[in-house]
């Protein structure tokens, strides 16, 4: 459960963690896509940089988001 002030109110809702795996250039397409299905006015729509990862890794996600 979250807690949150919504328009001077206290609410709480069940909302769930996501983890979207893409590319700084495929940002605005997720971020879109998302906007276009959630339900809130202001989703929480957040992206974190990776400053470091396995090179084997990276190169997955590269060659899977491109």
């Amino acid at each position: 459960m979250s807690s949150y002030w919504w328009e001077g109110k206290l609410e709480t809702a069940e909302e769930w963690y996501c983890v979207i795996k893409t590319t700084a250039e495929r940002y605005p397409e997720v971020e879109a896509q998302i906007r276009a299905v959630h339900q809130y006015d202001v989703p929480e729509i957040l992206a974190f940089p990776v400053a470091f990862g396995s090179r084997s890794y990276l190169d997955w996600l590269a060659d899977a988001t491109g």
